[in-house]
């Protein structure tokens, strides 16, 4: 009797860490959602904005900062599959495109359940971006393509589906100075090695 209860007893520690993720070690995420950049351009009439659909990926690494807290770092890339803004200035055509977006950042998670982790991040990002003027007939006028640095702070939580796979929620705000500024709200699926 005695042994059935440590044999029991035993297995229920051995099985407990396998329904819980240590949120720990490497990762690799793929992520989707929502791009807005907005852009303070002085021009009247001209848009200040460009939004649509970011596709991307980041990989990281997380290391255990006692039972329930985690600290990491990250890098990402994405591409904004935004509808160019355009908008009438006078006899001109004037738009906006964003386009590649790349971060660093460091993370900070805390556990608040056996699968659940709320975490905050803040790092660098840069982007870059192309705005063009067109004549009334269509023509190029002129184009303008730029990279811009800024910092970046987020918020998430990731959800663990089981001990490897994983599932998150972010938002990300940017700010690049020069009245230029992003907005995301992203969904991630990933895997721990």
């Amino acid at each position: 009797m005695r042994f059935t209860t440590i044999a029991l007893a035993a297995a229920t520690l051995a099985a407990t860490p396998a329904a819980a993720q240590d949120f720990t070690g490497p990762r690799l995420e793929a992520n989707i959602g929502y791009d807005r950049l907005d852009a303070d351009t002085g021009v009247a009439g001209a848009p200040d904005h460009a939004e649509g659909l970011r596709l991307g990926a980041a990989v990281g690494y997380d290391v255990a900062l006692g039972p329930n807290f985690t600290i990491g770092a990250e890098a990402g890339i994405g591409w904004s599959l935004d509808d160019r803004e355009r908008a009438a200035v006078g006899t001109s055509r004037v738009g906006i495109d964003s386009g590649r977006d790349i971060d660093v950042s460091l993370r900070l998670g805390a556990r608040v359940a056996p699968r659940t982790l709320l975490y905050a991040k803040a790092g660098w990002a840069n982007t870059r971006f192309e705005g063009e003027v067109r004549n009334a007939s269509g023509a190029l006028v002129s184009r303008v393509r730029g990279d811009e640095d800024g910092y970046r702070l987020g918020a998430g939580v990731e959800q663990a589906l089981g001990r490897r796979l994983f599932v998150k929620g972010e938002y990300r705000y940017t700010n690049y100075g020069d009245d230029l500024e992003r907005h995301q709200a992203l969904v991630g699926f990933g895997v721990r090695f």
